[in-house]
């Protein structure tokens, strides 16, 4: 995936604060994190991908699966013949 890919789906799906400041390195694991919530089956499948996110969703009431679902809505991906939606 594209770097400029990489940060515009993690920017609306997850943090539109990010910036370019992050290291490469950080970037490269954003990458392969998201390629895997992506190719998952299912949003839940998605969300065991980056589960271990979840300390910094909780001060937000958030959620794994609901990051997943906004991840793949971001990059356009479907799960279940529809388009994953915020919930």
């Amino acid at each position: 995936m594209q770097l400029e890919l990489v940060k515009n789906i993690y920017r609306r799906a997850i943090d539109p604060t990010a910036n370019d400041g992050e290291s490469a390195q950080w970037w490269a694991d954003v990458a392969d994190e998201l390629e895997r919530v992506i190719a998952a089956p299912d949003a839940r499948a998605g969300g065991a991908v980056i589960a271990w996110w979840h300390h910094d969703w909780s001060t937000v009431s958030d959620s794994p699966i609901a990051e997943a679902r906004r991840i793949c809505a971001a990059a356009g991906r479907r799960h279940g013949g529809r388009t994953e939606q915020r919930r």
